[in-house]
């Protein structure tokens, strides 16, 4: 009897205290907006026994973030958001964390990348786009925000792979921020805007930018509901911005077990499918188990396309 009461308080795991959701941006940042969403549901549906709260540590592309909860190493009652600077950081060697000294408990959702350029330009297609690039592949200007080496850039390194351009001849500018990167398209200084899909939405709704192509495995919903895949046009590239949930390094497995019921259950509410639609993302849950073979895939190709674009250390 004794043994097996053991083996129960083994693997079985509940919060016994306030459980930190952390945020490695500032309030109102992509990551911010996913926390909070999911605090908000756990406070009104009451599925976590404990007291949440969001805690901004900004700074360093999430690495602030993650140092201060792996400053808790083995304690559940701390979990983040991330992104996809969690390889990033460490593939261009501006952090050395990396996503194996963390636990990976989710992946809960993908933002599509869209090119979009002016609607009066010569640029129709995903398919023109990609034949001038192989004519000349510095005639076609992109614009990114905010960072070399990011998922955007990362994107427009797949398809120019994928058509048999050298990435390295790509022209690229960064912006640091994705509405300054439009400006300059609409200003005609620039070709084609790469951002998340609800960046440029409401400009492509009223008809002032045109979408080229989505790298969505399908075709996404309201303003782009017209708008091609890659995939549709020959280019088998997907490409997002995905965002997911760690754990500090050295969680138990029964700590494990417990955040994959509950993130479960959250990707399945009727609240957290709300924030999706409502925001232009697409559901890409992962367990745990699943979360890191992602990341494993995930940090293979982005080694192999940063080291071509010469940005790996």
């Amino acid at each position: 009897m004794i043994a097996a009461h053991a083996v129960a308080a083994a693997t079985d795991w509940r919060p016994e205290k306030p459980v930190e959701i952390i945020s490695g941006v500032a309030p109102g940042g992509a990551l911010d907006l996913m926390a909070r969403a999911m605090q908000k549901i756990w406070q009104e549906n009451r599925t976590l026994n404990v007291a949440s709260t969001v805690v901004n540590r900004p700074g360093a592309g999430s690495a602030v973030a993650w140092t201060y909860m792996n400053q808790h190493p083995g304690d559940a009652h701390y979990v983040s958001v991330t992104s996809a600077t969690l390889l990033t950081n460490s593939i261009t060697g501006s952090n050395p964390l990396t996503y194996k000294d963390v636990t990976p408990l989710a992946q809960m959702l993908s933002e599509y990348i869209v090119y979009a350029v002016r609607a009066d330009a010569s640029l129709r297609s995903g398919r023109d786009l990609v034949e001038r690039l192989k004519k000349d592949p510095a005639s076609v200007s992109f614009g990114i925000a905010t960072t070399l080496g990011n998922p955007s850039h990362i994107s427009i390194a797949q398809i120019a792979r994928a058509a048999g351009v050298e990435v390295r001849k790509l022209k690229v500018a960064v912006f640091t921020s994705s509405p300054q990167a439009m400006t300059a398209v609409l200003g005609g200084h620039l070709d084609v805007m790469v951002a998340n899909a609800s960046g440029p939405l409401p400009q492509i709704e009223s008809g002032q930018l045109r979408a080229l192509g989505v790298a969505a495995p399908r075709r996404l919903g309201a303003g782009y509901a017209n708008v091609a895949t890659w995939k549709d046009q020959g280019i088998n590239v997907i490409g997002a911005f995905w965002r997911g949930v760690i754990g500090p390094r050295g969680m138990s497995a029964a700590q494990i077990a417990y955040w994959d019921g509950e993130l479960a259950r959250l990707a399945a509410s009727d609240e957290w499918k709300k924030y999706l639609a409502a925001n232009q993302l697409d559901s890409d849950y992962r367990a745990s188990r699943e979360a890191k073979q992602f990341l494993d895939a995930e940090d293979a190709e982005y080694r192999a396309v940063l080291g071509e674009l010469g940005l790996a250390k």
